[in-house]
């Protein structure tokens, strides 16, 4: 379970100012709010104190805890980003640790990673940066693999896919083929198909119709006679 540090509550001022005690009257109301889980009343003392003292560093880690508890992480990781610009190494370090706890409640597990590796660098005897990284990573990779698993599943659909593709065009292609072989088939298919033979004429046919040829002009031959020797001829002088 996701342990967390508690809020660095510490007031350093780098130079006075006219307004300090107001302004650490706030912080002070703005600490005991926090400590009663009464986050919106804290940021409320805490952005009056923002008006006295804006760049603070101790006032923005405040800040960001307060916007953490109240759920506002994208807030919260900007003020604890600010609260970095210190000298204070115990401050730093207790940045560093709850801008991961932010970012692990934002389900960000490799930031998170970062900023507990940052922490640790500034304090190696910090458990609880310590046993948050390992959880941090654990769930890191428990998010990454079924990404992985999906991309491997997405990629192997799409293979099988590029390849049912393929194979239908092939089957297009060749369909496309056959149907432009189709009429040279066709004309070769006639080509091949023997033809009918004429039909040769018998001897005893040709002598028959030679035999009606003759008939036929001794006919004429005995009908012309009969007409000269009738004197009807219309024939004509040569």
């Amino acid at each position: 379970m996701l342990k967390r540090l508690g809020l660095f509550l510490a007031l350093v001022f780098s130079a006075q100012f006219v307004n300090a005690d107001a302004y650490i009257d706030l912080v002070k109301k703005g600490n005991e709010a926090l400590k009663t889980k009464d986050h919106k009343k804290a940021l409320e003392f805490y952005r009056q104190a923002e008006t006295e003292l804006p760049e603070s560093p101790e006032l923005n880690y405040n800040l960001g805890g307060a916007l953490h508890e109240d759920g506002n992480f994208e807030e919260a990781v900007d003020r604890f980003q600010r609260s970095l610009n210190t000298v204070d190494p115990k401050l730093e370090a207790a940045s560093h640790y709850n801008l991961g706890n932010t970012y692990f409640r934002m389900q960000d597990y490799q930031k998170a990673i970062t900023s507990y590796q940052e922490a640790l660098n500034l304090n190696p005897d910090d458990m609880d940066a310590k046993f948050n990284l390992e959880l941090a990573r654990k769930l890191l990779k428990e998010q990454i693999e079924p990404q992985q698993q999906q991309n491997q599943q997405q990629q192997q659909q799409q293979n099988q896919q590029d390849k049912q593709d393929q194979q239908q065009n092939q089957v297009n292609r060749d369909q496309q083929q056959q149907q432009q072989d189709q009429p040279d088939q066709k004309e070769q298919q006639q080509k091949q198909q023997p033809q009918p033979e004429k039909q040769k004429m018998s001897k005893e046919d040709a002598e028959r119709i030679l035999n009606a040829l003759k008939d036929d002009e001794q006919d004429i031959q005995k009908k012309i006679q009969r007409e000269m020797k009738a004197g009807n001829y219309g024939g004509k002088d040569w």
